[in-house]
């Protein structure tokens, strides 16, 4: 087993793991990861651990007009309100550019198709509009209905945080209570993504009885509703998210797919509003950055929605760090370049265990060559014996390995940040002009096999090292046919992976890969330096 071939299956098996893990998992435990089924009516049940779809009177408007739009706009926001449903048309951040345009980044837009956001179409279907009070930051819409309610609707945005808030007031002028259901669309006119973002995609809900629920939105074939006191609810994206907390109970939860994009919501059930009386729902908005900051600063608990546990708490804390590396180097290549070198020196320890204890298997492989031809008929002897050969020159087989393993945790926290950091998300280094997408040093006119409409050369640059890599480790290419074409293959299936990888992420695996080498070349100086003398 050569150092090096170690070092890349390492790397392959934890890709691997990453991309084809859950798809496994839903091979072995099918019921554990339902898939939704067309039918005719939307009913659907999850399993028991989740909460159940019991409903299927979602209230989805597939038609949609407006009379006017207002827009509202703070340093973080400019928004546009329709009439007269009251409701987010879409929603841009003023701060945050689109690298592809360079104008601010759309975070939500319905294109006039359907309701917006904050629709309440069964609460003000009789109803009619009396009044809209506009002010800088807010507007007030205000409904009577054929029964005697007066509904108003209040959007007040912060001028300071992402945050907009919704305040319903139902009140009651007749002479009886009287019960009115509604539903509210929190969350719609985020567009369809492409590639790796529409791997960061996920609706997500958290109950009040501790009860999660997640699943992209790709995944949703029928509409359906689920039951439980929702705590937050929204969608998740790469870098953005749209959540809303309930501020008063609700009833439940539901979604389907639109043209507008994936719709969601939350409706409550027969809310009792006595005679002459007003109840009031108060609901807030987080439509922001998928940052631990952002979300925290609102003190409702958001950031639960990012996860919880070891793997989002170290991930935000290399985050800071590779923030840190930006404020003394001025630019977030150099941060990532610098943080994978700082990494590799605090981990050196293990790095350098492993590849010392590959080396030393590599010197031992002819001694254990030969005992494989002396014992071949006997394997409880040849065992017996390897494992005497091992002893005698105080080699741990596992030596190579167990240190990678060690590093797996570290490893996992990286392709979080790399992958969602919302700080690459246009920054460039060199050539790249994004370091959230692949490299594209050169575009070409048409799509070509393999490589796409860009040429990217980070990943080609891995792979041409890790073949110096191959041949620094066996330069008389010795071995059996099987260990040539493994020896071959792999650094042609790893170009193959990264090829598309957002070049932040590869700029950090070429750096540590050009670290490994430098040990690897140092280490095997060293040895060859023992054996001579």
């Amino acid at each position: 087993m050569d150092k090096d071939k170690n070092f890349i299956t390492a790397i392959i098996l934890t890709l691997m793991v990453i991309f084809f893990y859950p798809m496994l998992m839903k091979k072995v435990f099918p019921d554990k990861f339902p898939e939704p089924t067309q039918q005719n009516s939307a009913l659907t049940t999850f399993n028991t651990d989740k909460p159940q779809v019991v409903q299927s009177n979602i209230a989805s408007a597939l038609t949609y007009s407006k009379t006017k739009s207002y827009v509202l706009e703070t340093k973080k926001y400019n928004i546009v309100v329709n009439s007269p449903g009251g409701d987010i048309k879409s929603i841009d951040f003023s701060q945050i550019a689109d690298p592809a345009t360079n104008l601010p980044t759309i975070l939500m837009d319905t294109m006039d198709k359907s309701p917006g956001i904050f629709s309440t179409p069964e609460l003000i279907r009789n109803a009619e509009l009396q009044n809209v009070e506009v002010k800088s930051n807010a507007l007030e819409f205000t409904y009577h209905n054929n029964d005697n309610l007066i509904i108003t609707k209040q959007i007040i945005i912060d001028p300071d945080l992402y945050k907009i808030n919704l305040n319903i007031n139902i009140t009651n002028k007749a002479v009886k209570d009287q019960v009115v259901p509604y539903q509210l669309v929190t969350a719609t006119g985020i567009a369809d993504a492409a590639g790796i973002s529409a791997r960061f995609r996920d609706i997500i809900i958290l109950f009040s009885d501790q009860k999660n629920f997640k699943k992209n939105p790709s995944t949703i074939k029928e509409k359906k509703l689920i039951d439980g006191d929702v705590r937050m609810s929204g969608l998740l994206t790469r870098y953005f998210a749209l959540i809303v907390a309930p501020l008063t109970g609700v009833d439940y939860f539901y979604t389907y797919n639109h043209e507008s994009g994936n719709v969601q919501g939350l409706g409550s059930n027969n809310i009792l509003v006595p005679a002459g009386q007003t109840i009031r729902h108060k609901y807030v908005l987080y439509a922001g950055t998928n940052s631990h900051e952002d979300m925290a600063a609102l003190n409702l608990n958001i950031e639960e929605v990012r996860g919880k546990g070891f793997f989002t708490g170290f991930s935000d804390l290399l985050l800071l760090l590779m923030r840190w590396m930006f404020l003394v180097f001025k630019n977030y290549g150099l941060a990532v370049i610098a943080l994978a070198l700082t990494i590799n020196i605090v981990l050196y320890p293990l790095t350098y265990k492993s590849l010392k204890s590959m080396k030393e298997m590599q010197t031992l492989q002819p001694v254990v060559e030969k005992l494989r031809d002396e014992y071949k008929d006997k394997p409880e002897k040849l065992n017996k014996e390897i494992m005497e050969v091992y002893k005698k020159h105080k080699v741990n087989p596992a030596g190579g390995c167990l240190p990678m393993v060690l590093q797996m945790p570290v490893f996992f926290s990286l392709y979080g940040v790399l992958m969602r950091a919302i700080e690459l998300r246009g920054a460039n280094f060199l050539w790249i002009k994004d370091l959230a997408s692949p490299d594209a040093a050169f575009t070409f006119s048409q799509k070509l096999p393999f490589l796409g409409t860009g040429l990217n050369i980070l990943p080609l640059i891995m792979v041409v090292l890790s073949f110096a890599q191959q041949k620094m480790t066996n330069p008389g290419q010795g071995g059996n046919e099987q260990q040539k074409a493994m020896a071959l293959m792999m650094p042609i299936f790893l170009g193959f992976i990264f090829y598309n990888f957002p070049s932040g992420l590869v700029l950090y695996f070429l750096t540590n890969s050009i670290f490994s080498f430098v040990v690897q070349m140092k280490l095997s100086q060293k040895f060859d330096a023992l054996a001579n003398a």
